[in-house]
C-alpha cells in the first residue's frame, strides 16, 4: 500500500477525508487493481464502511483480509465498491507490524469499462473505458503530480473514478 510520498503516503492530506482523524502512515484510498489480498501480523489497517466509519480490520493467523479494488468498481459500474482503506502510525500500538499483500491486478491490455450486465437505461455506465496500463499510469503520474488519491471534496475514491476518456480528450486539443 505504500505508493506515494510526502509523509503520508498514498492518501495525501492527514486521513484523507477532511481531516479530524489519527495521524496517518498512509491516507485513505483504494487500490489500483482489481484486488488485494492481505494478512497482517498486528492491527493496523483500517477499512471504511458504506457509512463512511472506520473500523479496524481483523487480525486472524489462518485468514487474508480482501480488500477490492479500482478495477472491479469500474466492471461492476459501482456496484462492487472499491474498499477505501488507510494505515494509521499507531495501528498498532506503537508495536511491531508486518503485513503480506498480494495486488491482483488484470493483463496490461485488458479493456476496463462496466460489462453490459452491470450497464441498464436505468443505470447507464458510470465509468470511462480504459486499459489496465492506462489505469496503472495514470494513477501513478497523477500521484507524482502531487494528485492524491482520495478526494476530499466528493469523499471518494480519485482514482476508481478517473474520467479515463475526458482526460484523453484533453491531451488531443
Amino acid at each position: 500500500d505504500g505508493v506515494g510520498g510526502g509523509g503520508d503516503g498514498v492518501g495525501g492530506g492527514g486521513d484523507g477525508v477532511g481531516g479530524g482523524g489519527p495521524h496517518v502512515g498512509i491516507g485513505a484510498h483504494t487500490d489500483y487493481e482489481a484486488l488485494t489480498l492481505m494478512h497482517q501480523s498486528a492491527e493496523g489497517l483500517e477499512l471504511r464502511d458504506v457509512s463512511g466509519r472506520w473500523a479496524v480490520a481483523p487480525v486472524r493467523p489462518d485468514a487474508f483480509v480482501v480488500i477490492l479494488g479500482d478495477v472491479l468498481e469500474r466492471m461492476t459500474n459501482g456496484v462492487l465498491r472499491a474498499t477505501p482503506h488507510r494505515v494509521p502510525l499507531d495501528g498498532a500500538g506503537g508495536g511491531e507490524r508486518y503485513s503480506i499483500i498480494r495486488f491482483c491486478a488484470l493483463a496490461a491490455h485488458t479493456r476496463i469499462a462496466p460489462m453490459e450486465e452491470f450497464v441498464t437505461p436505468e443505470s447507464p455506465a458510470l465509468y470511462s473505458a480504459t486499459t489496465m496500463e492506462e489505469h496503472l499510469r495514470v494513477t501513478v503520474e497523477n500521484l507524482l503530480a502531487g494528485r492524491g488519491a482520495w478526494d476530499s471534496e466528493t469523499d471518494a475514491s480519485a482514482t476508481a473514478t478517473y474520467d479515463h476518456a475526458a482526460a484523453r480528450s484533453r491531451d488531443e486539443l
